[in-house]
């Protein structure tokens, strides 16, 4: 239902408007009402309808000065005049100011109909081309500021200008908003995978609310460009961090935002990307969530980490001392803080300190006569490239540490027994989540198929099947409390499909959910 706004200075005519025409019988809503035209511009840059519907003489502002108003910085609201004056100058004169139509009054139900159908036709026209614009131009940003090479730069830009010349000298600050914690947000929820495509929405939504310009541009599933003019700029104080606040009360997750406050042209586009994406990339040392201005950054120094002392550095490992070995770790982070060395010379470090963890753990495994899981060491460096913060690297270096410092200290025992019992202790507490193998086998810091051989062998079933067992077995539980509808069920032994749980059931059972109930409750 498209939106109409009534402007009419007298009193009686604009209440019999408001009230005694059938405006939902045409597709309208009725948002707001003024009695001249300075008033009615106030609300429509807030309100900002689909239609005007406007007397052509009123004090303060008529209504061809209103509609010229309109025209120059809304094309898509149409606007259609009434008047009591039946004469060829006021009919041609709001006409040439782009009116959609012209009525007299009194307002002849069958006449407004019509014109109203025109109006709309209008506004629908008006928003198909103004989104053909919008893509065309959001596809030509992409290019300017992520294109490959020059030459493809070059070319959108000049199809940018020629097709709309208005760019060609307007400067732009630049932001980029990336998703914080991507995997794991597709990891633990599908749906929260899809929802991110509705970041893109909540943006434009803020710059609407706040009256200002700006272009979004998806580059993927997981980061937005955000091109505001520079004039816009100016007034952005507060932007970044309401978009942050919004983001995470709509969809629940966070964002950080690196912005290239450097003006310049679109056709600079790649050079400012470049300054946004270094500034979102402090992510990796500021944390998660963090506004981080390419103005304020700090350059980083590609340095080493020299010679540490030796307690401290890479092959000087003992892992039968548990808390010297988590020492070390602990020294080599806080000490690539302090360098204020860069990502990549901190994860080259790191897996430096994963080879030397690798090298002397395999000595104690030699010793007792234990094969170690080769793809073991490959699978950390996975996990520490796809961190996203320094603490987060840290945390997973610690935690990985201590693990192998203790299966070592319990190396008399069974050591792939207690692996498949830590994993099934996580599937007794978890089993109301999506659970996967990857995420299982990182928990244990082993490959996934190294794991489903080892569970298979240790408790004689696999993963999916034990899995399986325990959520059917807590189904049975649940269903006792007849106040559980049967979708509760499902979704807290973790199945969000209803109807694969019952089939589930019904082939384990031999009956369905409900008959279960009946029959044996």
């Amino acid at each position: 239902m498209l939106a109409i706004y009534l402007v009419e200075d007298e009193i009686i005519e604009l209440n019999l408007m408001m009230n005694h025409i059938d405006w939902a019988g045409m597709g309208l809503r009725v948002v707001g009402s003024a009695k001249n035209g300075k008033k009615a511009w106030e609300q429509i840059q807030t309100l900002q309808p689909d239609i005007v519907l406007s007397d052509v003489r009123m004090p303060f502002m008529d209504g061809l000065q209103l509609a010229a108003l309109i025209q120059a910085r809304f094309d898509g609201i149409k606007v259609v005049f009434l008047s009591g004056h039946d004469e060829f100058t006021y009919v041609k004169s709001a006409l040439d100011s782009g009116a959609v139509g012209y009525l007299l009054k009194p307002i002849d139900r069958r006449e407004l109909s019509v014109i109203m159908d025109k109006a709309k036709a209008e506004v629908e026209k008006a928003k198909l081309l103004r989104r053909s614009k919008e893509v065309l131009i959001e596809n030509l940003l992409a290019v300017l500021f992520v294109g490959a090479d020059g030459g493809s730069r070059e070319q959108a830009w000049r199809e940018l200008v020629d097709r709309y010349p208005e760019y060609e000298d307007r400067k732009f600050v630049t932001a980029l908003f990336s998703a914080d914690g991507y995997s794991n947000l597709h990891a633990v929820n599908e749906t929260n995978g899809r929802e991110l495509y509705r970041t893109a929405e909540l943006l434009q939504e803020l710059l609407d609310i706040r009256g200002m310009e700006g272009m979004v541009v998806g580059l993927n599933e997981h980061e937005w460009l955000l091109a505001l003019p520079a004039a816009a700029g100016s007034n952005a104080a507060g932007l970044w961090e309401e978009a942050q606040q919004a983001i995470q009360a709509s969809l629940g997750w966070t964002v950080t935002v690196g912005v290239c406050d450097r003006e310049g042209t679109l056709r600079e586009g790649s050079s400012l990307f470049a300054k946004a994406r270094q500034a979102a990339n402090e992510r990796f040392f500021a944390g998660p969530g963090t506004v981080v201005l390419d103005s304020r950054l700090h350059p980083r120094l590609d340095l080493g980490f020299g010679s540490l002392d030796e307690a401290s550095q890479p092959g000087k490992l003992d892992l039968s001392d548990r808390e010297r070995s988590i020492g070390v770790v602990s020294r080599f982070f806080d000490l690539a803080r302090n360098l204020r060395t860069t990502k990549s010379r901190v994860l080259l470090g790191a897996k430096e300190l994963l080879a030397a963890i690798a090298s002397e753990r395999a000595k104690y495994e030699n010793s007792s006569g234990a094969a170690a899981d080769a793809e073991e060491p490959a699978e950390w460096t996975r996990a520490i490239e796809r961190a996203e913060t320094l603490d987060e690297v840290r945390e997973y270096m610690l935690e990985l540490t201590g693990m192998i410092c203790s299966q070592l200290e319990d190396r008399q025992q069974d050591r792939h027994l207690q692996l498949v019992q830590q994993v099934t202790d996580i599937i007794d507490r978890e089993y109301h989540v999506a659970l996967t193998i990857d995420y299982l086998a990182g928990k244990v810091y082993l490959s996934p198929n190294y794991l489903r051989v080892l569970f298979k062998e240790k408790k004689g079933c696999t993963v999916h099947e034990y899995l399986t067992r325990i959520r059917l077995n807590k189904s049975l539980e649940l269903l006792r409390d007849k106040s559980l509808k049967i979708h509760d069920v499902a979704s807290r032994v973790g199945y969000d499909n209803t109807s694969y749980f019952c089939s589930f059931f019904y082939k384990t059972q031999g009956v369905t959910p409900n008959e279960y109930r009946k029959k044996f409750l």
